[in-house]
């Protein structure tokens, strides 16, 4: 080992690296009589450069294989080394591991516990490797180090110039949407989309109203109320696949309806909600094909607007209303008294998932799956109401009424045979 130079135990005799030239060798002494018991030399490229390598391995492949490009040729795996790698591919595949200069396959971790799974084409990773060994198990990664720290919960909406969300109508115009809410083609799992963000539609989407001094145009724009909160929802299905829920509305401003409609022609809550005109016919049936003709129903808007996207939910829904019973007015004229899953796209909100408790709802039969405040509502009372219309909901309030958000943002509840009350229903997209 040519021009070998050992640190010696004075300051005298300890080197820096501006006096090793670059043939030189640092010499190191691992702990005498065990199986480590040799010398190894480091060369003073290896201490000041970051050996850089290039992985072509396929997207889907776990195992990365990575070659040094010839930066530094007497490359040494030890604990703390730092190494770029250059990846011309996305990785789609869970858990990948790096051989990196032929070292073997080591797991690749995040600094922040996260699971590792997705970076873009051409990316560049800074890592350290680390060797530990913890309560007798050994640990070998690869850090990445200029990953992002975790970002905040995307159910909590940003703000944006003092503004609550984002408008994000080219992600859609794009199709992006899609990928970014699935972690696909290069995007990490809801990549810039939050709770709160919205986009313009291609047309406004507006309740066919039988009394035309009532009829008015709906909102153009839709916000999402939250991102996967009805997985497991459902009798028969499960919902166990990423998906907003969305509103009318453009963040905390805007129209918050679709358009005004009765709940019923008369004042009555006889059948419980899904016995109700707005129901069963401005709703209307589930369907697989749009329309934008005159007198479409909501679902054939929304399907016309969003295709397949648009998902159909099943939702625990009243079904009876006893004209007897007590209900929260304290008063014996009616409350709901029993429920049925039901096939649904459009559907109004409880009054859980707006205020996040049961005001004037007659009982738990008006609740049923609608169980949980949408993230939207939790931090923003505005969006509740922005003072731009009273909006109806599925929650029988006794047996002529439902319950209703008024323009004020306070919970009451009206006759079901008004007219001018305003219809903003939720309904899921997906992938």
């Amino acid at each position: 080992m040519a021009n070998t130079r050992f640190k010696g135990g004075t300051a005298s005799e300890r080197l820096a690296l501006d006096t090793l030239s670059d043939a030189d060798m640092l010499q190191t002494r691992h702990k005498p009589g065990t199986n480590e018991d040799a010398d190894y030399g480091v060369s003073k490229a290896v201490l000041q450069s970051i050996p850089v390598a290039v992985c072509t391995t396929a997207a889907g492949t776990a195992a990365k294989t990575a070659s040094l490009t010839g930066s530094c040729p007497d490359f040494t795996l030890l604990s703390g080394r730092e190494v770029l790698v250059y990846f011309s591919n996305w990785n789609s595949a869970a858990s990948p591991t790096l051989n990196f200069a032929g070292t073997g396959a080591i797991p690749i971790a995040s600094l922040y516990g996260k699971t590792v799974q997705i970076w873009r084409p051409n990316s560049w990773l800074h890592l350290k490797y680390v060797d530990i060994t913890i309560s007798g198990t050994r640990y070998q990664k690869w850090l990445i180090l200029n990953e992002k720290a975790p970002e905040q919960d995307h159910n909590i909406p940003r703000w944006v110039d003092g503004h609550l969300g984002k408008d994000i109508t080219a992600y859609v115009t794009d199709g992006t949407l899609w990928q970014r809410l699935n972690g696909t083609n290069g995007f990490s799992l809801f990549e810039d989309i939050y709770a709160g963000d919205y986009w313009q539609m291609s047309r406004a989407i507006s309740a066919p109203n039988q009394d035309s001094q009532y009829a008015v145009t709906g909102s153009q724009w839709v916000t999402i109320a939250g991102i996967n909160t009805l997985r497991g929802n459902g009798d028969n299905i499960s919902m166990d696949y990423n998906h907003l829920v969305m509103v009318p509305g453009k963040g905390e401003t805007g129209s918050f309806h679709f358009g005004r409609k009765r709940m019923n022609p008369t004042n009555t809550t006889e059948g419980g909600y899904v016995a109700s005109e707005m129901h069963t016919a401005t709703f209307g049936e589930v369907v697989n094909a749009g329309s934008t003709a005159e007198g479409a129903t909501i679902n054939q808007q929304l399907y016309a607007e969003f295709g397949s996207h648009l998902k159909t939910t099943r939702e625990l829904l009243s079904n009876a209303m006893t004209s007897t019973l007590t209900n929260r007015f304290g008063s014996a004229t009616g409350a709901s008294s029993g429920w049925a899953w039901v096939s649904c796209q459009a559907c109004l909100m409880s009054e859980i998932e707006v205020y996040g408790s049961t005001v004037w709802s007659s009982s738990g039969y008006d609740t049923g799956t609608a169980c949980k405040q949408l993230p939207l509502f939790a931090f923003s009372k505005k969006a509740i109401n922005n003072r731009s219309s009273w909006y109806w909901l599925k929650d029988i309030a006794f047996g002529a009424s439902f319950a209703l958000v008024i323009n004020g943002g306070a919970a009451n509840s009206y006759h079901a045979s008004t007219a001018d009350i305003y219809v903003r229903p939720r309904f899921v997209l997906g992938a």
